[in-house]
């Protein structure tokens, strides 16, 4: 034994974990067929090869479902004593780092409790409630291993075969039916390697013989009524032989007959019998050759407390050579539902029997029951054939009573369910009460989740048929998948975020780490299990105590960033989240601290400082004025050019709208709550709008700004701020006035050179008539000609001054409609004259424009007349007035000779026309007027197909 591998309180944890994973590494690869372990986990190893264990890749699986589970408890006759004992033992546990886990005779966990930081790092392994631990399944471990030896075993970390458990001691202890000498489960207590508390294996021990003591004092009162019940059968009529059994089939007392004849040996077993009779579920029957013939017996159970204890054995001789009366064997009762003698009870009292309630013993009383009972109810016979079913039955699966009579039980549970129909509705199961979960299919075709309670009846102490009471659970069955699912998408979130994620305990030891823990600071998780953080650097230590003191004291999430180190002694900044979690009874129990990387983003936050800096000192350098503001139009930031401008250097403006900051600048005040504004239409066009401002200074001085303003929106249109660039642009207005005007003088001069042309040929006519009437030939037409002339003379110095002259223009909001009608109106006559009509199509939707109306109205006789004239045989002109978006569309048509294509580009310039008598500066103004109204004027036209003139003018808003 010397040289094998023994831990006791003195060993050196660490070095021992190192020694057997050195053994465990030379035996699997095959270079050390003896390691020196202890023998009893050398042979388990053996037995783990023997069954192709991998230690490399094997790992348990989750056998038991819930329902599954809840079966087991609900079926376990020691759940009383059993929880009890459980959570005493996870209370002790809590200090010393344990789990306390229960398994059934197979090795499947069917309970888990403990802390809960522990529970989430035993996940890794799969070690869950539901999962296998026979050693067949999951290698050597300490709940296979003592169920496969029969004794409390414990196995320390590199001592179980799959590599996967090797981070955790268990600790486990056998529990056996004292009756049956079956194994009834497992106690274990499991922890990290790190954890190895010497009475571990004690406490597991101790648990084992609490329960398998009260098992012995059941056995004793279990047999004490066996003994009674033996007892009145004899003092009974009962003439058979018979034998009274215990549920390990032992005999408790027979016949005298039976021992004469050998029937019962020396270890008080019963000679022949099949071993299916001690299963007590139900009568069964047999027989056995004996040297005088063949004997026949009959098994009865013995039910007490509605659970069988053990049962009642008649014998039938051959040939009644005995004197024994064959078929007449007294029928064993219900413990307690006879008298001393085994008859029928005496009835009630007369005293009680008078008083009771007539309608308590009805059957109607009973009925409604049945029949009124929100929960479905249904019978079935052995069979499984469907006695009776009641409404609330019909209501949640959708077939009558009478369809369902016509069924079986086992044709209402969905195919997918055929492995859960065996069990609840097999006779094994059939003993005793049930609680299990199932589905079953409506009759409509879709499947519903029931909880299902299944009894047994009995008469004459024999399963004569059940009665299951079931309750809807589909939607409890969708919050649970919705809980599994969400664990699920947790646990994928543990495995593939690149955050690192660390659960701590209350005394901020690790107890689990992810992956990319290991990534980022380089420690396996095997290396840090159960020690403290080692990611704090020494000159940390005191801050970080400080931080776990606050952290402990205020319970709330926790957020800072920090300097941490790697094993290989490299700093890193991280950003750490640590939040405290607690159980239902608000007690803490753990702390989960997620660490992202965030060298990187500092990094690039320190070039973006700089960058930052750089842009300021640009954007300050500017000659324009710049000025950010947020969505509610608050100024965030301005560079030093628009705080002169707006005289702000010394105001605390971040923060501030245009309003608050017009106090506080009163020089300013009226150009500030402009702003306001323009910036209001910045954000409704939801484009860049480019505008100029006037400012109109308090001590007189006038300013001209030309500002663009930038709105931001996030993707999902949502308005994040604006940019507002401007630039005092007063001295460059000034000097392009004096350019307009030196341009305005040159235009004149080449106007006057034109209107002299103009002028000149009416004057020879005029002084021609003149000479003609000086000299004697006087006629009257020679007046009207000399006057005709002269008012042609008239008409271009107008024209010429309506050009020349500066206009003040005053636009207001009018109605197109009305304005056309008067147009059309005072040139009707003239229409009328020349064999044209005008025809008006207006859109009842059209709006209103801003404009001049006098102006507009000098546009629109301009065009008609000009298309009057192009008709000179008659002909029709169509005025179309609609709405096109955010602007009004005047089209007029005319059915005139044309203009050749190549002479529309020159429309609109000065003198040039296509008429006889034009003059061309009408069309020009015309143009002029359209654009002063930010409208546009397009032709087109045909030679002998008419011509279309389209203006459009931008929609106003009508006044309130």
């Amino acid at each position: 034994m010397s040289q094998r591998i023994a831990l006791d309180r003195y060993a050196n944890l660490s070095q021992e974990r190192v020694k057997l994973e050195q053994e465990w590494e030379r035996f699997v690869s095959g270079v050390n067929e003896k390691p020196a372990i202890r023998p009893l986990m050398y042979e388990s190893w053996q037995r783990c090869q023997e069954q192709n264990i991998h230690p490399l890749r094997t790992r348990t699986t989750v056998s038991l479902s819930r329902a599954q589970i809840e079966a087991y408890w609900e079926e376990d006759t020691l759940q009383h004593i059993l929880k009890p004992l459980l959570l005493k033992m996870k209370d002790a546990s809590l200090d010393s780092g344990h789990l306390v886990t229960f398994c059934n005779a197979a090795g499947d966990i069917v309970h888990l409790d403990g802390d809960l930081s522990l529970m989430l790092k035993a996940e890794d392994m799969n070690f869950v409630v539901g999962s296998s631990w026979a050693e067949h399944r999951a290698g050597t471990n300490a709940i296979g291993t003592s169920l496969v030896t029969g004794r409390p075993v414990q196995v320390f970390a590199g001592e179980h075969f799959c590599q996967e458990v090797q981070k955790w001691t268990c600790s486990a202890a056998p529990v056996r039916d004292p009756v049956t000498q079956q194994m009834i489960g497992v106690f274990n207590l499991t922890g990290l390697w790190r954890v190895n508390h010497p009475h571990s294996l004690s406490a597991v021990t101790s648990a084992k013989q609490i329960v398998e003591k009260y098992l012995r004092g059941q056995l004793e009162q279990e047999r004490f009524r066996l003994t009674e019940r033996f007892s009145l059968l004899v003092s009974s009529a009962v003439t058979s032989p018979f034998l009274v059994l215990d549920r390990g089939g032992k005999v408790i007392n027979a016949s005298s007959i039976l021992y004469e004849q050998g029937w019962v040996d020396r270890q008080q077993n019963l000679i022949g019998a099949p071993p299916s009779a001690f299963a007590i579920i139900s009568k069964m029957q047999w027989e056995a050759e004996h040297v005088r013939g063949i004997w026949r017996f009959e098994l009865i159970p013995y039910i007490y407390g509605g659970r069988p204890i053990g049962s009642v054995v008649y014998a039938i001789p051959p040939n009644d050579e005995y004197g024994v009366r064959e078929a007449t064997a007294a029928q064993p009762v219900f413990a307690g539902s006879g008298g001393a003698d085994g008859s029928a009870r005496e009835p009630l009292a007369p005293d009680f029997a008078e008083t009771a309630k007539p309608f308590i013993r009805s059957e109607r009383f009973y009925r409604s029951l049945f029949e009124d009972n929100p929960s479905a109810i249904i019978c079935y016979d052995l069979q499984g054939n469907i006695l009776e079913a009641n409404p609330a039955a019909e209501r949640l699966i959708g077939y009558t009573a009478e369809e369902l009579q016509a069924s079986n039980i086992i044709q209402l549970i969905l195919l997918d369910c055929a492995e859960k129909k065996l069990h609840p509705f097999s006779l094994e199961g059939m003993g005793r009460p049930q609680e299990f979960e199932i589905a079953v299919k409506h009759k409509n075709g879709h499947s519903i989740d029931v909880s299902i309670n299944n009894f047994p009846m009995y008469v004459d102490n024999e399963i004569s048929g059940f009665y299951a009471i079931a309750k809807d659970m589909t939607r409890h069955k969708q919050i649970e998948a919705d809980l599994r699912s969400t664990k699920e998408q947790l646990d994928v979130y543990l495995r593939n975020t690149d955050d690192s994620v660390v659960v701590l305990d209350v005394g901020f030891h690790i107890v689990k780490v992810n992956r990319a823990f290991e990534q980022m600071f380089g420690w396996s998780e095997q290396e840090v299990i159960g020690a403290e953080l080692p990611t704090i650097p020494d000159f940390l230590q005191a801050d970080f105590q400080l931080l776990q003191q606050e952290i402990v004291r205020n319970r709330h999430v926790t957020s800072y960033e920090a300097l941490r180190q790697r094993k290989d002694g490299t700093l890193l900044d991280v950003s750490t989240f640590i939040s405290p979690l607690s159980d239902s009874e608000g007690n803490l129990i753990a702390f989960v601290a997620i660490q992202r990387d965030i060298t990187e983003h500092k990094r690039m936050e320190a070039a973006l400082i700089e960058n930052e800096k750089q842009l300021r000192t640009l954007i300050n350098a500017m000659p324009d004025s710049v000025c950010f503001k947020d969505s509610e139009g608050r100024w965030i930031e301005a560079n030093d050019c628009c705080l002169r401008v707006f005289r702000l250097e010394n105001v605390p403006y971040q923060g501030k709208t245009d309003g608050e900051l017009a106090l506080l600048s009163p020089d300013y005040r009226e150009a500030l709550l402009q702003c306001a504004e323009s910036d209001k239409r910045a954000w409704e066009e939801g484009k860049p709008v480019r505008l100029e401002e006037v400012v109109y200074l308090d001590y007189g001085d006038v300013r001209i700004f030309d500002v663009s303003k930038i709105p931001l929106f996030d993707p999902e249109g949502k308005r994040t701020g604006l940019v507002v660039i401007s630039r005092d642009i007063t001295e460059l207005k000034k000097t392009e006035e004096l350019l307009r005007k030196s341009e305005k003088l040159s235009v004149v001069g080449q106007l006057a050179a034109g209107v002299a042309h103009e002028i000149r040929n009416p004057l020879t006519s005029i002084r021609g008539f003149i000479q003609f009437i000086q000299e004697g030939h006087y006629k009257q037409e020679y007046f009207q000609t000399i006057l005709s002339e002269l008012d042609r003379i008239q008409s271009v110095v107008n024209e010429f001054l309506v050009l020349a002259k500066p206009q003040v223009i005053h636009f207001t909001p009018r109605n197109l409609p009305p304005l056309l009608h008067q147009v059309v109106e005072l040139l009707q006559t003239e229409a009328i004259l020349n064999n044209v009509q005008i025809v008006l199509e207006i859109d009842p939707v059209a709006t209103m424009v801003n404009c001049e109306e006098n102006q507009l109205k000098q546009v629109f006789i301009n065009i008609l007349k000009n298309a009057i004239e192009a008709m000179p045989y008659g002909g029709q002109i169509t005025i179309q007035l609609k709405q096109q978006g955010e602007a009004l569309s005047i089209r007029i048509l005319d059915q005139g000779e044309g203009i050749a294509e190549e002479r529309i580009p020159k429309l609109g310039e000065p003198f040039y026309t296509t008429k006889e008598k034009g003059t061309g500066l009408g069309l020009m103004i015309s143009y002029k007027i359209i654009q002063a109204h930010q409208g546009t004027m397009k032709i087109n036209s045909q030679r002998n197909k008419g011509t279309t003139v389209e203006i459009h003018l931008p929609v106003c808003e009508p006044l309130e």
